[in-house]
């Protein structure tokens, strides 16, 4: 816990901090690029990086190398994964750099670019944490070195009197990915030594080991990334769709206030995602194990634990919005409201529980990418009318529906399909869940 309370202070600490170094117009351009990076990664990953994950925990650090499931994974990897980052990479460096649609986001733009291969590893070590059940070393890169560098970066910015524009925003991005990914590749060193080392003998003959010849192939495991990877998908746009439509349809005045208010709701909410971390390689295990009981059992511990962490936090943003909103300076006053309805978003999806996650880790994932799809296009055409109505305000409220979408949807067919109860009625009420498989 004192990990996860680190990283939702380091990430308050380097909003301020960018904020304060680099101003509200230059933030603007970090933020439309922070936001494509995210999207980028998430599309160009494929998803592959949860399904191993999935099967890391399903079967075994000490089993998986053995698995057909694991080396039809790598094989999509290294044919699809890699050849089309480095080409996606190579083409939008091209075109950041030759052509004028960039605009006032051509430096950050081209950083991202050429970051997302950083990033996209990664990702992919952290998941392998994940399946390995190492929370703290899943989180250390992205959520404790990554800030903390930002963090020092800014300060030299700050304390060596560079000027504060798109130029050393980029380089101080670059700066903190490429160190946050060195760190994640020291840390996760032994437990790759250790999952590659096949000095346990593993007699595949026997019953107890038959899964490890179970393969869907190649085309399942892909067609089941990619629900996965629009699940997540959809959820990462949920905040970056407004910022990138605020782009399009605003100013980088008004996408800063947008970022910082989704940022601090994002805050409010990053215990749930933290909490997410921990729980979904357990749930891939339980349902792997048909353990009906185990999951309900984990269902029922992630609300609570969403309800004791986020009522209070939320609760205290919404109240102090104007005074929170004030740290990042005095501009951003102007974004409280629209704080204030991103936070009152995070509560429901607190309220209503992990039903999407666990859609997504109990091989529903087409269930739940359907579901967070529809929660895309409805906050999309919300956006198109709301924003240029009623600007931040407008895409808040955008977002605030399509997250009530999600989280009433997912209850309503995963409590259908398992006959597993992931919200907060399972506290209130006394008679037992019944389960379905």
């Amino acid at each position: 816990m004192s990990m996860r309370m680190l990283a939702i202070g380091l990430t308050f600490v380097q909003t301020i901090v960018m904020t304060r170094v680099f101003g509200s117009e230059v933030f603007g351009l970090l933020s439309i690029a922070l936001s494509i990076s995210a999207l980028a990664v998430l599309l160009l990953s494929f998803g592959l990086d949860q399904v191993l994950m999935r099967e890391i925990a399903r079967i075994g650090k000490s089993r998986v190398v053995f698995s057909q499931r694991w080396q039809d994974l790598w094989r999509l990897i290294i044919k699809r994964v890699l050849p089309i980052t480095l080409v996606v990479t190579i083409v939008g460096a091209i075109l950041v750099t030759t052509t004028s649609f960039a605009g006032p986001y051509q430096l950050t733009l081209l950083a991202t670019f050429l970051l997302l291969p950083i990033i996209l590893f990664r990702k992919y070590i952290e998941s392998i944490c994940l399946g390995t059940k190492q929370v703290v070393l899943s989180i250390t890169g992205s959520q404790i070195i990554y800030p903390i560098l930002m963090i020092l970066a800014g300060f030299y910015i700050w304390y060596a009197g560079i000027k504060p524009d798109a130029t050393s925003v980029s380089f101080t991005y670059a700066f903190a990915a490429i160190g946050s990914l060195i760190a994640s590749v020291l840390l996760i060193t032994a437990t790759l030594k250790e999952i590659r080392s096949k000095t346990q003998k593993i007699d595949k003959e026997r019953s107890e080991n038959a899964d490890l010849l179970e393969s869907p192939g190649e085309k399942a495991l892909f067609k089941s990334g990619l629900h996965f990877s629009l699940v997540s998908l959809g959820f990462v746009l949920g905040q970056h769709i407004d910022v990138l439509m605020m782009g399009v349809l605003s100013t980088p005045e008004n996408v800063a206030l947008v970022r910082i208010a989704a940022r601090v709701a994002e805050m409010a909410g990053l215990i749930r995602a933290i909490i997410l971390l921990q729980y979904r390689p357990q749930i891939a295990e339980a349902y792997g194990n048909s353990d009906k009981k185990k999951l309900q059992q984990h269902a029922t511990i992630m609300v609570k634990l969403f309800t004791i962490s986020g009522i209070p936090i939320t609760l205290g943003f919404w109240i102090f919005a104007e005074e929170v909103m004030m740290v990042f300076g005095s501009e951003f006053i102007a974004g409280a409201w629209a704080m204030r309805i991103y936070i009152a978003g995070v509560l429901v999806t607190l309220l209503f529980g992990p039903g999407n996650a666990m859609l997504a880790m109990t091989e529903n994932e087409g269930t739940a990418s359907r579901i967070v799809l529809s929660s895309l296009l409805i906050q999309v055409l919300l956006n198109i009318v709301l924003i240029p109505w009623a600007g931040p305000i407008g895409c808040a409220s955008a977002n605030f529906i399509a997250m009530c979408f999600i989280a009433i949807a997912s209850r309503f067919l995963l409590v259908k399909k398992l006959g597993v109860e992931p919200s907060l009625i399972v506290i209130l009420k006394k008679t037992p869940t019944k389960y379905r498989f």
